[in-house]
């Protein structure tokens, strides 16, 4: 199957040059096979001290053109059975402040609500079987792929930002952000995470030394697992997949500007979870290589 999209962009932008700032009225997208859509962007900030705090709000939206491309790189099990659409956000809306509580300690906090209209969603593919011994006739239908149901869903979002410049040679970043999902028709927002944070580190050793850290918590989602054939009754059987926590570092050496030799750690804690339903993430994992920059 075959799907094509054209799309045109108009973005006639508008700032004004003082404390208080509005950039870009609207924007509107001709989709070539369906509809003239006009899309806000309206964008607003004020520094209410200095650097220190500045306020800030927006409303803004887009036509979003999904490509099978876009969902392998999501989810790489999806089966190839996808109806690909676009997904219409008529807006976003968001107020948040942002600055520094010291020179080295900077800060965003943010509260959004957005609106989308076939908004796709991941849901595991049935597992088929005739009842008379074929459980598939598709390497697919066991269960272990991903279709994408698209439903107008609503999203209101809680977001919280630290950026650490400890010295000249560390910097952290951590963040985190609560989601609350009001799907139209659907059950659950399908595979969404009910929260996600995350924490990443850069230290600079030495002038050749060179190491890092990242963590990622992620909240619970939800997904159904069933059985279809000519003679099964239809039943889906809800599975919540639990939310998990995920360690990673690394370390290197900078030989000269162009050759590096690094080493990384990845799921330190060894954790087993399903980032996916009926997929299992790989436990501890241990790698060293070296990478070399080409002058060209």
């Amino acid at each position: 199957m075959i799907f094509l999209f054209f799309l045109i962009y108009l973005r006639p932008p508008l700032q004004l040059l003082q404390e208080l700032k509005l950039l870009q009225l609207f924007q509107s997208f001709l989709h070539f096979s369906t509809n003239f859509y006009l899309y806000p962007k309206v964008t607003a900030s004020y520094r209410v001290v200095d650097e220190y705090f500045i306020a800030y709000a927006g409303v803004e939206g887009e036509l979003q053109q999904n490509s099978y491309q876009d969902f392998v790189n999501e989810n790489p099990f999806v089966s190839p059975t996808l109806l690909i659409q676009s997904t219409d956000k008529p807006y976003e809306g968001y107020v948040g402040m942002k600055g520094k509580i010291v020179n080295t300690v900077g800060y965003n906090l943010r509260a959004n609500y957005a609106s989308e209209n076939n908004k796709a969603l991941f849901k595991n593919n049935s597992r088929y079987n005739d009842g008379a011994g074929s459980l598939g006739n598709e390497d697919y239908q066991f269960g272990n792929s991903f279709d994408v149901v698209y439903d107008d869903v609503k999203t209101f979002s809680v977001f919280g930002e630290l950026n650490l410049d400890v010295n000249s040679n560390l910097k952290m970043r951590i963040n985190g952000e609560f989601f609350s999902y009001n799907p139209s028709n659907e059950a659950e927002a399908w595979n969404l995470p009910s929260y996600k944070a995350s924490l990443f580190a850069d230290y600079q050793i030495s002038e050749q030394w060179f190491a890092g850290a990242n963590l990622f918590l992620v909240g619970e989602r939800n997904d159904e697992t069933y059985v279809t054939g000519p003679t099964t009754q239809f039943f889906a059987t809800p599975v919540t997949l639990e939310s998990y926590f995920d360690a990673n570092a690394h370390v290197g050496y900078r030989i000269n500007d162009q050759l590096s030799a690094f080493a990384r750690v990845n799921n330190i804690l060894d954790n087993g979870y399903d980032k996916w339903v009926n997929y299992p993430v790989q436990g501890l994992q241990v790698m060293a290589g070296a990478t070399y920059k080409f002058d060209f």
